[in-house]
């Protein structure tokens, strides 16, 4: 008596499942050792200084291209092409990429590998110091899009550089740390909230895309990533008397996580406890609460009313 159509039907499942997943495995098998291979030849490797973890896997990388919702007149600006598992894929879809590169390494590889694509430009630099105006208009255009596969380590220095110009920045799709992407999107009141949450809320709109597990990369790294667009505002969400001022008060009062915004303004603003009160009542801010609790606006509101007494 043969088996019956409902095992049947399991065994030629479970027969199509593994087969998908052995060519799921060859095809990441052979990227890793593809890459591997090509950059063994010319005596590179990752290098942990840099944080670098290359992307190995192709659909994923198509599919973070896709996002970036790229237009065939754009100018892109590559944070980090490190192996190159981008580029080709973004140049395909612009009239040219800018790929900056700090490891010189990677750059020489790179120019070796894309070289025959016209539309690419490799830049041996680093991206800290990059002028993304100054790119803008030496291809004759008004901003540039920026996409990046973003070491964990100085993302925030990343971002950071972002905003200082984003007057010429049309957008930015960078690949971060998953914690990290949660942190930018953490709501007042929850641990992950804090000065940088407010730091991003002002300067962009974000929007989680999706998330890219470790064994994407190699090396592997210890954490997941996620992939974040950031839509630059042209003007800030809230009304403050300066920049600075405003964040002089968020970053006190997160730097003193705990206590009241009387004991954080006293010391942020270096105003006695009368003058606080009095400004948190212009504000229409209990002085008792912590700043942890605070939306945007409300630090904002703060900002304003401390403005005469600083």
């Amino acid at each position: 008596m043969g088996p019956s159509p409902r095992l049947g039907r399991q065994a030629g499942s479970r027969r199509r499942a593994s087969s998908y997943v052995r060519e799921k495995a060859d095809a990441e098998g052979s990227e890793l050792t593809r890459v591997k291979r090509a950059l063994a030849e010319r005596g590179l490797a990752p290098r942990r200084r840099f944080g670098q973890n290359f992307l190995i896997r192709e659909e994923l990388a198509e599919r973070i291209v896709e996002h970036c919702r790229l237009r065939d007149d754009d100018v892109a600006v590559e944070i980090g092409p490190g192996a190159g598992a981008l580029t080709g894929r973004i140049a395909a879809r612009v009239r040219r990429v800018i790929a900056v590169e700090k490891d010189a390494g990677l750059a020489a590889f790179l120019r070796e590998e894309l070289g025959e694509l016209g539309r690419v430009e490799i830049v041996e630099g680093d991206f800290l110091e990059f002028d993304l105006a100054a790119a803008a208009a030496a291809h004759g255009v008004e901003k540039v899009t920026v996409v990046g596969n973003i070491p964990y380590n100085i993302t925030t220095p990343v971002i950071e550089r972002i905003f200082e110009q984003k007057h010429a920045v049309r957008g930015a799709v960078l690949l971060v740390q998953k914690e990290y992407a949660e942190r930018l999107a953490a709501a007042a009141g929850s641990p992950e909230y804090g000065s940088l949450t407010l730091f991003a809320r002002y300067h962009a709109l974000l929007e989680p895309l999706m998330t890219v597990r470790a064994p994407a990369f190699w090396p592997r790294p210890g954490v997941d990533s996620m992939l974040v667009r950031f839509l630059l505002r042209d003007h800030p969400p809230v009304e403050a008397p300066s920049e600075a001022l405003l964040f002089r008060i968020i970053r006190g009062a997160f730097h003193m996580r705990r206590k009241q915004l009387m004991n954080t303004l006293e010391e942020s603003l270096d105003l006695g406890k009368e003058t606080i009160e009095r400004l948190c009542r212009h504000a229409g801010v209990d002085p008792k609460r912590r700043g942890e609790t605070l939306t945007l606006e409300e630090f904002a509101k703060l900002a304003r009313a401390a403005a005469a007494y600083v």
